[in-house]
């Protein structure tokens, strides 16, 4: 059996452990602060995505990742992103910055602002249901969507603005291609609002008329989303 004393020494090296850990993570933080200012494209990347495995443990490199969202480098404002985006609602600064990048011309740096928007949550959700209003891009509307949906029950505040952009379409300029693309940016804004739970329940007589409109209804995959977006909406939570 251990001793008191022994158990005490043990509790003791343990503090000590954790103490020497958080002093390395400082350091490697620290470290790689310095390298997101390299001149060298490549020593900025790694940085940043030495940035993201460490998540929010590198909450004091938030200020460097949100200058490196406008890096000259296609490939350093992605990993920020991602690296922004496994701090999480620490990184709650970097929103304004993330919300622009939504609109790059590089689909995976979309993709990766609109994933970081997402894991900072609930800091995000105002500025994500302002930009939902302000755009007339279908894929935009598309993106921010999903990343509402992605937060689910604590982006309640963006309720209103998700009803408004379904009664409220973005234009969509074409024929065949586009006619899929309203189904597709209208099952998101629906899937969106089903993942919000019943704080979403205003919005429970606009997907009805969805489901009763001729255009949508003949759509099965359209059809399962909303249902399933109304059964979320209406449950009785215990």
């Amino acid at each position: 059996m251990f001793r008191v004393d022994q158990i005490v020494l043990a509790l003791l090296l343990g503090t000590l452990t954790t103490a020497l850990v958080l002093a390395q993570v400082e350091s490697d933080v620290a470290a790689y602060v310095k390298a997101l200012k390299s001149p060298d494209p490549d020593i900025r990347r790694q940085a940043a995505l030495a940035l993201e495995k460490l998540g929010p443990q590198a909450r004091a490199a938030v200020p460097t990742l949100q200058a490196a969202l406008h890096d000259r480098d296609q490939f350093v404002r992605r990993f920020a992103a991602r690296a922004l985006g496994a701090i999480g609602a620490d990184a709650a600064a970097a929103v304004p910055d993330l919300i622009r990048l939504l609109s790059a011309p590089q689909r995976e740096e979309a993709e990766a602002a609109a994933s970081a928007l997402s894991k900072i949550g609930k800091p995000a959700v105002k500025a994500l249901a302002q930009a939902l209003e302000a755009t007339s891009d279908p894929l935009m509307v598309r993106t921010l969507a999903k990343a509402l949906g992605a937060i689910g029950p604590d982006a309640a505040p963006a309720v209103p603005a998700l009803i408004k952009r379904i009664r409220e379409p973005p234009k969509f300029i074409g024929k065949a291609g586009d006619l899929a693309s309203r189904l597709e940016v209208t099952a998101a804004l629906v899937e969106a609002l089903g993942n919000i739970g019943p704080a979403a329940k205003e919005a429970v007589p606009v997907i009805k008329d969805l489901l009763a409109d001729k255009f949508f209804a003949k759509s099965r995959d359209f059809r399962i989303i909303a249902n399933i977006a109304l059964k979320k909406i209406t449950a009785k939570s215990i």
